[in-house]
């Protein structure tokens, strides 16, 4: 049997054989799990899961669970004293033919305004390996590629104080 995440978990994202990176699951809605991945890269596994609580996340996607679920993401511990932290982005979404603007959670939606809609991107999850690639192409450990800009946690910041007001 796998391994049930829990909002709040921290893991390790392995960089390669001896350094790693830290995540931290912090929102989920059914089986899309919200993660934030952190810009400290690690020389050790041995680490505080409450070194979080201060960090700023460089990168903010939405995943699936199999990493995490397989034990490929170790998981550290949990917290949740940061978790109000984060930003919910909105996504662009089409409902008769009008683009809305909708939360992360699918709780709120409303039409959006021309300048909003230029803000916003359709919703995409992507697979653990995606981010865990990503995560590998910052800290240096494998080619950067263009496309995972769209990781970048600038994006869930601007788009949350949208919904905000």
């Amino acid at each position: 049997m796998g391994i049930r995440a829990k909002v709040g978990d921290v893991f390790l994202i392995s960089l390669d054989e001896r350094s790693w990176a830290l995540g931290q699951l912090v929102s989920a809605w059914n089986d899309e799990l919200y993660v934030a991945i952190f810009g400290q890269k690690l020389e050790t596994q041995e680490v505080d899961p409450k070194c979080v609580i201060d960090q700023e996340p460089v990168f903010l996607a939405l995943t699936l669970d199999a990493k995490l679920f397989h034990g490929d993401w170790p998981i550290l511990g949990n917290v949740h004293q940061n978790l109000i932290n984060f930003p919910q982005p909105a996504f662009t979404v089409r409902q008769a033919g009008v683009v809305h603007i909708e939360s992360r959670d699918r709780t709120v939606s409303r039409a959006a305004s021309p300048s909003e809609a230029e803000i916003l991107r359709y919703r995409s999850v992507s697979s653990p390996a995606v981010i865990e690639e990503t995560v590998r192409g910052y800290f240096g450990a494998c080619e950067w590629n263009p496309h995972f800009e769209k990781f970048y946690a600038d994006y869930a910041f601007e788009s949350s104080r949208l919904l905000a007001g």
